[in-house]
């Protein structure tokens, strides 16, 4: 009896002592794995690094990066480890008009009664402005089409400030019957980017530091991997910048320039008003189809004289045909009258 209560202490010990291990087993891997750091992903490698080599005043060096990290961002008002997605986020008592990112892209839709004067004027102003056109399209009609019109779409890049005032210009030299906004604020997307970007600066400067007090070769190894990302992420980060930077600086806009005869009226006329232009548009309508009716009848001079010759030899040799078949036909003898006495 005695010798078995011993085994099953004896058992119990040694099922404790694996359960310790196993749980110590598991806990090693996760701290391997970066699990329980805060930081980044540099934590995980370079502390491997640290460890194989054995020397713990590199791991107490790492440590002291993500503190000193941490420190410097909630110094200039970042939090590495939040992500900003909603504009609520923002502190209450800050202006909403305050250091906005805020992208602006317009729609508009232009009549003119003088299409060549038009393109010249709106490729001046946005010289003028400071901005530039990204891409153009024009096209022509053709004087046998009286359906056809000039047409012509725009895409230009204008300076923030400045685009209020070319939006007007616009519109005074041109009909404007459409006119969309949409505005896209990327304030949070912006200053979630500066966060990581300040962040990876401040690891990539203390990795340097790092490399200098590196004494072993996997060490070294494992610094220059993470370098090596942080400098791919920084390139991409600041790609985004800019293409952000590019996008508030300078607004799209979107410029469709259609010829008309009469403009299409952006107020309700009066009933004069209404009568004299619908007079206008008739009286315009048959002069133009009297002014095609006489190039039509011009050009096609040389056809019409060839089919007025053709139609002449035809009703030429008809009538003599005609005459001849008549001729052959002999004419009724006149009876004498009787003379009854």
């Amino acid at each position: 009896m005695k010798k078995r209560t011993t085994c099953i202490f004896a058992g119990i010990i040694l099922a404790t002592a694996v359960i310790f291990f196993a749980i110590g087993c598991l806990l090693s891997g996760l701290i391997q794995r970066g699990n329980f750091s805060s930081g980044s992903s540099f934590v995980s490698s370079a502390s491997r690094a640290a460890m194989a080599s054995g020397t713990l005043e590199t791991a107490a060096v790492m440590d002291s990066i993500e503190m000193e990290k941490d420190t410097v961002l909630a110094e200039e008002g970042f939090d590495a480890g939040t992500t900003l997605t909603s504009a609520n986020d923002l502190e209450p008592s800050q202006p909403a008009d305050q250091n906005r990112k805020l992208i602006r892209t317009v729609d508009l839709t232009v009549e003119t009664t003088d299409f060549s004067a038009l393109l010249d004027d709106l490729q001046t102003s946005v010289s003028d402005a400071g901005g530039y056109i990204e891409n153009s399209n024009i096209s022509g009609n053709s004087i046998y089409d009286d359906t056809s019109r000039h047409y012509a779409s725009f895409t230009v890049r204008i300076p923030a400030q400045e685009l209020d005032n070319f939006i007007s210009h616009v519109g005074n030299q041109g009909n404007i019957t459409n006119q969309s906004e949409n505005v896209e604020d990327v304030t949070l997307q912006y200053t979630d980017i500066e966060s990581h970007k300040k962040s990876l600066s401040i690891e990539q400067e203390r990795l340097w530091e790092l490399m200098e007090k590196a004494d072993s070769m996997d060490a070294i190894i494992a610094l220059e991997e993470r370098l090596s990302e942080i400098r791919y992420q920084l390139e991409s980060y600041e790609s985004r910048l800019r293409t952000y930077d590019n996008q508030v600086d300078y607004s799209t806009v979107h410029i469709n320039v259609t010829e008309v005869r009469v403009l299409t009226p952006t107020i309700p006329d009066s009933f004069l008003t209404r009568i004299q232009k619908g007079f206008q548009e008739n009286l315009a309508a048959v002069c133009n189809s009297a002014v095609n009716l006489t190039v039509w009848v011009i050009s096609s001079l040389p056809s019409l004289i060839v089919l007025a010759v053709i139609i002449f030899i035809l009703i030429s040799v008809i009538r003599s045909f005609l005459r001849k078949r008549r001729s052959r036909i002999p004419k009724p003898e006149a009876k004498e009258p009787d003379n009854a006495e």
